[in-house]
C-alpha cells in the first residue's frame, strides 16, 4: 500500500514540477528544507512553519505546489477582514417572525451594547452588552414574546452612539 501511495506522490509531484527555491536550498517529498548564508529551516509533512522572512532573496516553497492551489490557514485576521468603520447594518430577514438576525461591524475592539426598544421608547431587550473584538458580528433578537409592531435598535460603542434603525414584527 505505501508503494502505491509513493508511486501516486511522485507522479503528482512530476506533474506539479520540482519546487524552485531561490538562494542555496533544496525542497523534498512532500516537506521541505530551506537555506540560506543566515537560515536554515526544514519540515515533514504536516509540521506547521511560521515565521517571517524579511531578506528578498530567501523564498519558502512547499512540496506538491504548483503556486496556483495553496491554502494558507490562520489563526490570525487579515487586515482586509477587519472593518474600517463602526456600522449598525439592517436586520434580515425584516419584516421578521418571531426572530431577526442583527449585524454591526468593530474596526477595533470596543465596549459595545445593543438594545431594542419598542416605538414609544421603552427597552424590551438587551442583546450584547460586552467588550467585543474588531471584526463583523451578528446577534440574534427572539421577539417571540412580544406585540406585533414597529421595534428599533441602537448599537452603542464605547458609549458612542452609532446608529439606530427600524425592524417590523409581524405575527
Amino acid at each position: 500500500m505505501h508503494r502505491i501511495l509513493l508511486s501516486v506522490f511522485l507522479w503528482l509531484f512530476c506533474i506539479c514540477g520540482i519546487p524552485k527555491v531561490q538562494g542555496q536550498g533544496s525542497i523534498t517529498f512532500a516537506g521541505g528544507t530551506i537555506q540560506s548564508d543566515s537560515l536554515s529551516v526544514s519540515f515533514s509533512a504536516g509540521e506547521v512553519v511560521s515565521g517571517t522572512f524579511s531578506n528578498s532573496s530567501i523564498q519558502l516553497t512547499t512540496g506538491f505546489s504548483n503556486g496556483g492551489d495553496n491554502v494558507f490557514v490562520s489563526n490570525e485576521r487579515l487586515a482586509d477582514d477587519i472593518p474600517s468603520t463602526f456600522r449598525l447594518k439592517q436586520n434580515y430577514p425584516n419584516p421578521f417572525n418571531p426572530s431577526t438576525n442583527i449585524a454591526y461591524d468593530l474596526p477595533e475592539k470596543a465596549d459595545v451594547r445593543l438594545e431594542v426598544f419598542n416605538i414609544i421608547g421603552a427597552k424590551v431587550a438587551t442583546l450584547v452588552q460586552k467588550q467585543k473584538p474588531a471584526g463583523s458580528h451578528v446577534a440574534r433578537f427572539d421577539a417571540a414574546s412580544l406585540a406585533s409592531g414597529m421595534y428599533l435598535y441602537r448599537l452603542t460603542a464605547d458609549g458612542n452612539l452609532i446608529s439606530t434603525k427600524k425592524m417590523l414584527l409581524i405575527k
